[in-house]
């Protein structure tokens, strides 16, 4: 029961993302050198409702790492690799996905939708083969469209706060913005709030998401929270699917 709202969460997480890529900068508000890298703790929690009030969690990781330029139709790209690493509490095991795209540079970065201009991508879900996708509308790959989502339509400036982490003490600006998406019986609400400073590789050092499904009246039908915390940074980083590029 509980394993089967998890999964419900994620996909409520993750579809509005895929389908309008219009919920906030992703995870790439700037671009590091060839071969930065950063990995956040990764974190799901399925918050309760008053039908089924307990709180269910699943942890793991995201890798995110830039592993290849190129040139395509004379425009400079960037290999974007996302390699997500999480435990599910129902079996004890671990499911590895690794998603590799091919994005235009200048499609890369604060204010910018990757996920629109994307021209080819490969996911691999544990030992299976790597799947060709060219689309984040794309089945395959319901779940990554949040890393190479678009800007909202309108996001807040929040007050800059001190983190301390694994880059230091750093005092990090913050942005924050809400997409609504209106569906049959209620809306779902998807509220993000990131926390930027130019010394991460990717720009992120935590992102905090929110969602929640309510009713007519207001309601909590579904709700829970995905968070992203920077782990660790690297500048060497090697592709996982070197034979896709």
């Amino acid at each position: 029961m509980r394993s089967m709202r998890l999964v419900s969460f994620v996909y409520l997480f993750a579809g509005g993302i895929v389908l309008q890529t219009a919920l906030a900068d992703g995870l790439i508000y700037q671009l590091p050198t060839d071969g930065g890298s950063v990995t956040f703790d990764y974190e799901y929690k399925a918050t309760g409702t008053a039908d089924d009030p307990t709180v269910d969690i699943r942890k793991g990781s995201l890798t995110m790492s830039s592993v290849g330029e190129t040139t395509v139709y004379n425009e400079k790209c960037r290999w974007i690799e996302f390699k997500e690493v999480l435990k599910w509490e129902y079996d004890g095991k671990e499911r590895v996905t690794i998603t590799k795209v091919l994005v235009p540079e200048n499609h890369l970065g604060r204010g910018k939708s990757p996920g629109e201009h994307l021209i080819q991508g490969w996911v691999k879900f544990g030992d299976s083969a790597p799947q060709e996708f060219h689309d984040l509308r794309s089945p395959l790959v319901a779940a990554q469209g949040l890393f190479l989502a678009g800007p909202p339509k309108e996001v807040k400036d929040l007050k800059q706060t001190e983190i301390n982490g694994k880059l230091g003490i750093l005092q990090c600006e913050g942005v924050t913005g809400q997409f609504v998406e209106e569906q049959e019986g209620g809306n779902v609400y998807r509220t993000f709030e990131n926390r930027l400073h130019s010394t991460a590789p990717f720009g992120v050092v935590v992102s905090l998401w929110k969602i929640e499904r309510r009713d007519n009246k207001g309601a909590i039908l579904e709700a829970g929270t995905v968070k992203f915390t920077l782990r660790d940074t690297q500048n060497s980083a090697l592709s996982e699917m070197p034979e896709k590029k």
